[in-house]
């Protein structure tokens, strides 16, 4: 399958854009790691009633909103990696273009909506 590049005025911008969420969202990460309650050194030593089941709450909470943030760096990495490959901007199923608006609202997108909408049919 042949690409045609977006033009490096366009892709240098929007790559620097993707690289600073990304480095948001690892930070975001590494805060709520540090903000579980599983992770605090003394939380075997200071447990009251009813605090286990406060404690089990707030960690399912954290590894919830950390399973969003890995998906959401996985998708920033895939799109990062097409940039690099010349591939940004073509749909991964079907190679044509994805409309540029759907990519301005959506800058991770890798199908076009055709292919999305197959794809959510599908599941």
């Amino acid at each position: 399958m042949s690409f045609k590049r977006y033009p490096v005025k366009i892709l240098k911008p929007l790559e620097e854009y993707l690289r600073a969420q990304r480095e948001e969202l690892v930070h975001q990460l590494e805060e709520l790691e540090a903000s579980d309650p599983y992770n605090q050194p003394d939380r075997a030593n200071e447990n009251e009633v009813g605090e286990d089941s406060y404690e089990s709450n707030e960690h399912d909470q954290v590894v919830a909103l950390k399973n969003q943030i890995v998906t959401s760096l996985k998708q920033l990495d895939e799109t990062l990696e097409r940039i690099e490959k010349g591939r940004y901007g073509f749909c991964q199923k079907c190679g044509k273009m994805i409309n540029t608006d759907r990519l301005a609202v959506n800058p991770v997108a890798s199908l076009c909506i055709e292919c999305e909408r197959q794809a959510a049919k599908a599941k």
